[in-house]
């Protein structure tokens, strides 16, 4: 499902529309940024983006979906996956020539304000071992290293390992 819009203090988090199909497929078809996903297929597929968007809007999809917009134009996705025991799995990413400046933190940041909000009691991620900038920003949110493990990637072809992170949200 579509996340309700969030403003930071640089981006607007808001649900994904239509015309976000040509920037997805845009960035997501960057290898840069698909081999580091797990679901999405590289080479990115015609179609792919707006069969997301579809799957987003779906009334049985649980996944909370956010596209992270600057400036009126997608930049990257973020997402919350709920898990049960009011727990979730975070997820995101983001156009590779904005990487470094601290947007993804930034709208990271606004995902698990959310997440308190909505009563998740703990947040998880992996992070294909290499990706040190996706690592820095689970930490800079105050996710913590719990160990290596493997995981399932589409665009790899296989199983890659993974650093594993999580966050216990606490009230305030």
């Amino acid at each position: 499902m579509n996340g309700p819009e969030i403003k930071t203090e640089r981006l607007t988090l808001r649900p994904l529309l239509d015309s976000d199909a040509a920037n997805i497929s845009l960035f997501v078809g960057d290898p840069r940024v698909a081999m580091n996903l797990a679901v999405v297929p590289h080479p990115y597929p015609d179609g792919a983006a707006e069969s997301f968007i579809s799957y987003v809007r779906a009334p049985e999809t649980t996944e909370v979906v956010w596209a992270i917009d600057k400036g009126g134009v997608l930049i990257g996705v973020a997402s919350i996956s709920p898990r049960e025991g009011n727990t979730g799995n975070i997820g995101y990413w983001l156009a590779p020539q904005l990487w470094g400046g601290g947007l993804m933190s930034e709208a990271l940041k606004a995902v698990v304000d959310y997440a308190r909000e909505q009563g998740f009691k703990r947040l998880f991620a992996d992070v294909h071992q290499g990706n040190e900038g996706s690592a820095k920003v689970l930490m800079k949110n105050g996710f913590s290293y719990s160990g290596e493990a493997e995981s399932h990637s589409i665009p790899r072809g296989g199983m890659v390992k993974v650093w594993e992170y999580e966050l216990e949200l606490r009230d305030g």
